[in-house]
């Protein structure tokens, strides 16, 4: 990974714990994550950004809703939780930080860096997609997994390739919710 290894890096009230590798073929284990939201089923601030970003962000809505698990993912104009794509100086692609009480006041903000993204996309449409689809991972209670031998949007690798949440992720998110 180029990024030094911080896609998901937490800077809220919440931890990650429980990071851990699993040898194929098993079946997925729930990388669950405390700080994701406590129901699939939320929604993000509509937001509109120009088509070069636009199509991308919601087709990793799209990929995400379109899984055979809960995950339901809206827009809403007054939706509390949020989406900002900027020009950040750190090394990451995607930051997701939630604050709140899972149980009841939960919200998140979930960043891009356009800084990193444009640096490194080969592929824009493929890199957009999948940072912003990993991000939304975190959301449905996902925690990074770096090390496992299986595909996985949540994993550091493939960021202009797989776009799409795979049987791993799809296990994971059914097993949370």
């Amino acid at each position: 990974m180029r990024t030094s290894g911080r896609l998901g890096l937490l800077t809220a009230l919440v931890t990650v714990a429980g990071i851990g590798a699993q040898t194929a073929p098993q079946a997925a284990y729930a990388t669950y994550w405390s700080g994701g939201m406590p129901s699939a089923s939320f929604s993000i601030r509509t937001f509109s950004y120009n088509d070069t970003w636009q199509t991308p962000l919601t087709a990793a809505i799209s990929n995400w809703n379109g899984t055979p698990t809960p995950a339901a993912i809206g827009t809403l104009s007054n939706s509390p939780n949020t989406l900002s794509v900027t020009s950040y100086a750190d090394t990451w692609y995607g930051l997701f930080t939630s604050t709140g009480s899972r149980n009841s006041s939960r919200t998140f903000s979930i960043k891009l860096n356009t800084t990193t993204i444009v640096r490194d996309a080969t592929n824009w449409n493929n890199m957009v997609t999948r940072v912003f689809g990993h991000e939304l991972g975190h959301g449905l209670s996902l925690v990074d997994n770096p090390s496992t031998s299986s595909a996985s949007i949540m994993k550091y690798e493939s960021w202009n390739t797989l776009v799409k949440p795979t049987t791993y992720d799809i296990d994971d998110v059914n097993a949370i919710y």
